[in-house]
């Protein structure tokens, strides 16, 4: 087992136990990573300062359960998206878009160059889709989840789930889209 193996198994082993120090030390590893996944999910900064706060205290209270040290990380995300996940389905959506206009064409990297569009500015699109469709996206997209697992995890059919990701694509499209046309208006002017 390698050194940086032990330190965690210290780590954890001393969490269990409820130690202090160990559990601020477990916070300091991983809160960036997770805060950013809670980022991914959430409307808003307060939104995914709520969920990665509620993330954690899951963590301390049920760090027992982990029965392998170095699937801390799979573990802890899997907390982190469910509590995202829970956290909407406490809210009711207060509105769906059905009927988005479909643009013509699919998008290639050559109309949009979406390497040119920074993380934070992609991250702040994906938190403005509706919740059901920002949950579906991220899980599809950037967690790996299929279509089955986030009909069971979201309760809804698996023909919804692909409706959602749908959207939530040409939404996103659109969104590139006129960030593209408003990038190139503000470099003509």
């Amino acid at each position: 087992m390698a050194v940086k193996d032990k330190e965690l198994k210290r780590i954890v082993e001393g969490c269990k136990k409820g130690n202090p120090g160990d559990q601020k030390e477990l916070y300091h590893r991983f809160a960036p990573y997770m805060l950013s996944i809670c980022n991914r999910y959430a409307r808003n900064i307060m939104d995914a300062e709520d969920i990665f706060q509620e993330g954690f205290l899951k963590v301390y209270a049920n760090i027992h359960q982990l029965k392998r040290v170095e699937a801390v990380m799979w573990w802890m995300k899997r907390i982190f998206v469910n509590e995202a996940l829970s956290f909407y389905q406490k809210q009711p959506d207060l509105y769906r878009l059905d009927n988005i206009p479909e643009e013509k064409g699919d998008l290639t990297e050559e109309e949009t160059p979406v390497s040119k569009i920074s993380t934070e500015e992609m991250t702040l699109m994906i938190q403005n889709l509706p919740n059901k469709m920002r949950m579906v996206f991220n899980m599809y997209v950037i967690e790996g989840y299929t279509h089955q697992e986030i009909s069971d995890l979201l309760g809804i059919s698996v023909g919804t789930s692909k409706s959602n990701l749908h959207d939530a694509r040409k939404i996103l499209q659109m969104k590139i889209r006129q960030f593209e046309y408003q990038k190139n208006t503000d470099n003509n002017i």
